[in-house]
């Protein structure tokens, strides 16, 4: 596999624990991240882990919500495809997918003139749907040999930009074309 960037260098320990303490304990604050990575002094380490978490930020891994800090769809794609084991994301997770889900669907609109599907139930339709564990799994594996063909830089690729090379590079244009009932 090649690697995705954010795991390569000097900040790779701090990156692969804080995305995995993120997935397996749900949102947190910098401070309780902090505290989970170390049993030494937390000040000291503190900042170092702010960095950090301001890179994943800007480079669309994680989100700040709050004081809590998240896991973006692609951080959880990213454990997903680093984890050696297929474990269950933290329930906290399930509560965080239905209120981002209720959100979607109250501002969805169709896509496509002619088409009586929004994003949403869209991404649901062709198995794209994030709030699915199994799903979720599966749709790693996708974007992991999208890394591996060298199809995407995961570490530089944005959200918006991700979902679309997905859903191009995975299902074909007549599947496409009927779960949205195109009309020509």
């Amino acid at each position: 596999m090649k690697t995705v960037p954010i795991f390569a260098g000097k900040e790779k320990i701090y990156n692969e624990k804080m995305l995995m303490l993120l997935y397996d304990f749900g949102p947190l604050t910098a401070w309780e991240l902090t505290g989970k990575i170390t049993n030494t002094s937390k000040v000291s380490l503190h900042p170092t882990l702010n960095k950090r978490l301001r890179a994943l930020e800007e480079k669309e891994y994680l989100q700040r919500i709050d004081k809590k800090w998240h896991l973006r769809f692609k951080g959880i794609l990213t454990v997903l495809i680093i984890r050696p084991d297929s474990k269950k994301w933290n329930n906290k997770w399930e509560e965080v997918f239905a209120v981002k889900e209720k959100l979607i669907e109250e501002h969805s609109k169709p896509i496509i003139d002619g088409c009586n599907m929004d994003f949403h139930s869209a991404l649901k339709t062709m198995g794209l749907s994030l709030d699915n564990f199994t799903e979720s799994v599966e749709l790693s594996k996708k974007v992991k040999q999208l890394i591996d063909n060298g199809r995407i830089n995961f570490d530089i690729i944005k959200e918006g930009t991700l979902f679309a090379t997905i859903i191009m590079e995975t299902i074909p244009l007549e599947d496409l074309l009927k779960i949205y009932n195109f009309k020509s």
